[in-house]
């Protein structure tokens, strides 16, 4: 009896150790996630770093680290070194160098050191030379270029697109380098900004990341695109999902008769439950894209071809491969709560006379909504996060035209779009992008898992909500 009580012992010490490795493990991640996605818009100190062999650099110190090395008897020493970002591509072409610490003379913080943020060519550090319009120099000096540009910063628009408008940067090491105005987003001096200021240069960051769009290959800026493009396909493949994964269980559960095509069935629903998710993408390129969309084009657009309108990816072909991906889900969680419901409500209800009809939608739905709840929470947050079928059927890395807008027909369901999931796929796993795409694949994780968890979070309280209701009522 004692050992088996012991056996039972380390049986239950083992799994809830292994769930407490699992929670750790998930919540390690989620912390990596925040304090890189957060400490992306906090503006980095410049560091100018002189070597001993007379070159100098300036930039972000991004980490220090520590190597063991050999000296000259022969013993092993620890020495660090520096990663740092650059900002320089046409010295630096991946902006990230390492300088050994040892070799380093002296470093310093030159407060007139500035960050230029460009629509296109990354992030640029120097210092401000001067400012010339149409070949003449208005400003010079840092102070000076500085005040002309803070006193142009409201028609900074409109300045842009006067190309003959330039700033004249000297970089570190004395080089010149001359920046249109019309590709300069933002100047700042991180080393001379107060607390406050750097407050306020991150709430505007964070502002600017949300509603405005990529720029220097979605290295840069902001995701409005994709943030917009996520919420239409989710709402568009909840729409088609829904009705059909309902209206599914309710047959399996309620009308259909056991026999043969029913098991097949629930063994057809299972099946596609574990069908990989690309399986879902080749299928919708073939039968939506190419088909579908193919036959509505030579039905309704003939003069446009050869050029195809429906028969290329779009957000209304990605909607629907996601619902036939997530429609097992809801007809298991409807049906499971159909199953739940007890039989004596159906007994009453037919007999105060109630159809069956009657029956399940004024008894059995209302009972239900909080599994039909269930099944699109479930059914959103394998949507929100899904890529692989989406990349052959309509997503892209960049699009400038939302699937909505002004011009008619208003919805556009045709349009190629954005998506926060594979926008981070292609931030954080582009062979070009280096480390500098980085901070932006963190930023754009962290908000789609908040955007996820909001909206599990907001079905969820309705679920309770309903669950409290009705079985206050059922009671």
């Amino acid at each position: 009896m004692g050992s088996k009580w012991s056996k039972d012992d380390a049986l239950i010490w083992m799994s809830g150790g292994s769930l407490v490795l699992g929670f750790l493990m998930v919540a390690g991640l989620i912390l990596v996630i925040v304090v890189h996605g957060l400490g992306g818009f906090w503006p980095r100190e410049l560091t100018r770093y002189e070597l001993r062999d007379g070159r100098i650099v300036l930039g972000h110190e991004m980490s220090r680290v520590s190597v063991r090395t050999t000296n000259a008897a022969g013993g092993r020493t620890e020495a660090y070194r520096l990663r740092v970002r650059t900002g320089d591509r046409a010295r630096y072409p991946d902006e990230y160098i390492w300088l050994e610490e040892g070799r380093v003379a002296a470093r310093d913080a030159p407060r007139e050191a500035v960050v230029v943020e460009q629509v296109r060519g990354g992030d640029y550090f120097g210092f401000l030379d001067s400012f010339v319009d149409d070949g003449a120099v208005v400003a010079r000096g840092y102070e000076a270029v500085r005040a002309h540009y803070l006193e142009q910063s409201p028609e900074l628009e409109r300045l842009r697109r006067q190309r003959a408008l330039s700033i004249v940067l000297s970089s570190v090491d004395g080089r010149q380098q001359a920046i249109s105005l019309a590709n300069v987003q933002r100047i700042y001096a991180p080393n001379a900004m107060t607390t406050w200021t750097r407050v306020q240069h991150y709430l505007v960051s964070a502002w600017s990341y949300l509603w405005t769009p990529p720029r220097d290959d979605n290295r840069l800026g902001g995701v409005y695109p994709a943030i917009f493009g996520t919420a239409a396909m989710v709402i568009l493949m909840s729409i088609v999902v829904m009705p059909f994964g309902v209206l599914a269980a309710f047959y399996l559960r309620e009308y259909g008769k056991p026999g043969p095509f029913l098991n097949a069935v629930r063994i057809a629903v299972n099946s596609l439950a574990g069908v990989p998710s690309i399986v879902f993408g080749v299928f919708g390129l073939g039968f939506f894209v190419y088909f579908l969309g193919g036959t509505l084009d030579r039905q309704f657009f003939p003069a446009d071809l050869p050029e195809p309108t429906f028969g290329r990816g779009g957000i209304l072909w990605c909607a629907l491969t996601l619902a036939l991906l997530t429609l097992p889900v809801v007809i298991v969680a409807v049906e499971e709560g159909l199953a739940a419901v007890p039989s004596g409500l159906r007994e009453a209800s037919h007999a105060l006379g109630a159809t069956r009809f009657e029956t399940l939608w004024r008894v059995v739905v209302p009972v239900v909504l909080p599994s039909m709840l269930t099944g699109l929470i479930l059914s959103v947050a394998r949507a929100a996060g899904t890529v692989a079928p989406l990349m052959i059927t309509g997503v892209v890395a960049f699009s400038a035209a939302l699937p909505v807008d002004g011009a008619w027909p208003f919805v556009h369901l045709e349009r190629e779009f954005m998506h926060l999931g594979y926008h981070i796929f292609d931030t954080g796993f582009r062979p070009d992008g280096g480390e500098a795409s980085l901070p932006m694949a963190y930023t754009s994780t962290l908000l789609l898992l908040s955007i996820v968890v909001a909206l599990n979070a907001a079905a969820i309280g309705l679920r309770s909500r309903l669950r409290r209701r009705y079985s206050l009522a059922a009671a």
